[in-house]
């Protein structure tokens, strides 16, 4: 434990030697953080202008804009606390525009035949242009340690500026035609063509159909006055999608300076530098003064980069029943997708800037949708309407490419292939060590022990390896649901919604913070129970400085089931009696993210996040008025 001050209480503590590497004084570091803001100003806007050169024909132009500005300081002062110091102090800018354009125009036509065939005919394209530009500038060296004194002309140490810029294009040309007949039959066709700067010259388009269409059952003759169906609609659909989400210069060779750099590694609590990948380099041979930098590549190009696609077939119903007060609908989805993009990890041996972004592995999908819902009759003056959502989704990995496999889960022996993308690949486990014979009598294990964890040979070879790893688990929930409820009493109106997940399994990355001892780190309560000769009844393993038995690797003694429901929201309104300036006047309250339930063993301090990100989402409370003029 680390006290706040020194005993005389004139700075703060720290601790008096090498030890953890999270051994700042939190408070001290809050405390030299004072003077560090960010401020991020955003605007966005959108104007059009419509015409109707003639009957039944419309031309839309539109141009919209989102503008952000970001900029951050950080003053890093020197100080002293305990056995850690800053000696040198600096100021850092950083900053970066962002500026996004959207240019569309279309025009559309309707046409009615003999009253039963109307037409909607639509044309139109779009532009859309992004850019990003960015530069972080460091200084140091401040005579003065006060907040006005940190300017940039006020530094006489080491200056670094870095920065640079990247965007994007997409010109898309669409075509649409609707077509309705006496509001019983429905059909629509959709064609986009859409260019990405993202991708080469030869690759550049893609082409994406789609179409739909849907039956009114409920318009036919023989359903008129039906005394159960209100509404009933049958509907299928089929089409392609483009994705371009990868790196705007992911087609591109990409070769960077690297002046002077070299990369470092904690040492016993320090970072120690111990290799110079620097590009400078002397033409004669001198290594003074200014060099010359060189260029080293970090990025190879893949001309032939194009879009993924994903085809699907769909098929659903809408229907309500005894006159509206149940309502619902029903989907069913089938998708194949295929040339995922992907930067897959390179082997070393290969040499540097040998990674690319390539067109990878193929997967399907198959899954449903339903919602329920009801609206109640009045008691008395109490209303209310309930809607359940559920929804229920599997992956498979079809097709596996050998460049991409190191991206994926998985070994030689096996495979992903058949298999989600979010299932778990790792090493089972079998409790712990209870003694030395038992030890002995296992498959050889480096690290184990009494009080070690004790791994599954899953290839019977009688050793643990790499071979032994095998699926643990899956990450996809076995359903994903979401209830609404409204009520409204008098003048006052309540609702609810909250959504969770139901059979998911996932890491619970705070095991290994909280059951496993670190060197160097502070460890959570769970190693008060951790295993002793007097205590074996637990399974958390023996106190260790040295995880010889590397017991952080990846294995379902960190699978827990993560399944949760979340209330989202709750909001509570009163609408007052309307004045001669307001039509309508209501006053709310609403908290948002405010409770959840989980397993208990499921340790993370937000279900919702699985990774390591120690900010959990943050609970929000509201006060407002809506009113209408």
């Amino acid at each position: 434990t680390i006290p706040v001050y020194q005993k005389d209480g004139s700075t703060f503590a720290g601790e008096s030697g090498a030890g953890y590497s999270d051994r700042n004084n939190p408070l001290h570091m809050q405390y030299l953080s004072r003077w560090n803001n960010a401020t991020r100003l955003t605007t966005f806007g959108n104007v059009f202008v419509e015409i109707q050169p003639i009957k039944n024909l419309f031309f839309r132009s539109s141009i919209g804009a989102d503008n952000a500005n970001f900029l951050r300081k950080v003053i890093s002062p020197t100080f002293s606390e305990g056995a850690l110091s800053r000696t040198t102090n600096s100021l850092l800018y950083d900053q970066n525009h962002f500026l996004s354009m959207t240019f569309s125009n279309t025009l559309r036509y309707n046409w009615t035949l003999h009253t039963d065939h109307r037409f909607n005919f639509l044309v139109g394209t779009e532009y859309v242009k992004t850019d990003l530009d960015f530069q972080t500038t460091r200084k140091e060296g401040f005579a003065l340690q006060t907040r006005e004194y940190f300017t940039l002309n006020a530094a006489t140490g080491n200056t670094n500026v870095t920065g640079g810029s990247t965007g994007n294009r997409l010109f898309s040309q669409f075509g649409r035609v609707d077509y309705n007949f006496a509001d019983r039959y429905l059909l629509a066709v959709t064609v986009r063509r859409d260019g990405s700067s993202r991708f080469g010259a030869n690759n550049q388009y893609g082409i994406f159909p789609a179409a739909s269409i849907g039956w009114r059952i409920d318009k036919e003759a023989f359903m008129q006055n039906n005394p159960i169906f209100s509404e009933l609609k049958l509907r299928a659909g089929i089409g392609r999608v483009g994705n371009q989400q990868i790196g705007d210069l992911a087609r591109f060779g990409l070769f960077d300076t690297r002046y002077g750099t070299t990369l470092s590694q904690l040492v016993g609590g320090f970072w120690e530098q111990y290799m110079n990948i620097g590009t400078a380099y002397s033409l004669n041979g001198s290594n003074t003064g200014t060099l010359p930098s060189g260029f080293v590549q970090i990025q190879a190009a893949n001309p032939d980069l194009k879009w993924e696609t994903t085809d699907e077939i769909n098929t659903g119903i809408d229907f309500s029943i005894l006159q509206n007060k149940i309502f619902g609908s029903f989907d069913y989805f089938s998708r194949k997708t295929t040339g995922i993009l992907i930067t897959p990890p390179v082997a070393s041996a290969l040499g540097e800037g040998q990674s690319k972004a390539v067109n990878g592995a193929s997967k399907s999908n198959k899954g449903w949708e339903l919602v329920l819902g009801y609206r109640g009759d009045r008691v008395g003056q109490l209303r209310y309407n309930v809607q359940l959502n559920l929804a229920h989704f599997r992956d498979k990995i079809t097709e596996l490419p050998e460049n991409v496999r190191p991206a994926y889960p998985g070994n030689l022996v096996n495979t992903i292939i058949g298999r989600s993308q979010f299932d778990i690949f790792g090493y089972k486990t079998d409790g712990l060590f209870q003694s030395q014979d038992e030890v002995a009598k296992a498959a050889t294990q480096i690290g184990a022990g009494p009080g070690r964890i004790r791994y599954v040979d899953i290839n019977d070879d009688n050793v643990i390896n790499d071979l032994d790893r095998t699926w643990i688990g899956t990450t996809l929930p076995a359903l994903e649901y979401g209830l609404r409820v409204d009520l409204n009493y008098k003048n006052f109106d309540v609702s609810l919604f909250g959504s969770g997940v139901a059979g998911r399994e996932g890491f619970d990355v705070y095991t290994i913070f909280n059951n496993l001892m670190r060197s160097r780190e502070n460890v959570g309560p769970g190693v008060f129970n951790a295993w002793t000769p007097q205590n074996t009844d637990t399974r958390i393993p023996a106190l260790t400085l040295k995880d010889n038995n590397n017991e952080g690797r990846p294995s379902d003694y960190f699978i827990v089931n993560t399944s949760y429901f979340k209330m989202r929201n709750i909001q509570l309104g009163y609408n007052l009696t309307p004045k001669a300036v307001f039509s309508r006047l209501r006053i709310f309250a609403m908290g948002e993210n405010l409770f959840w339930f989980k397993n208990k063993s499921y340790q993370s301090p937000d279900p919702e996040r699985i990774d390591l990100d120690p900010v959990p989402i943050p609970k929000t409370f509201t006060l407002g008025v809506n009113a209408t003029f």
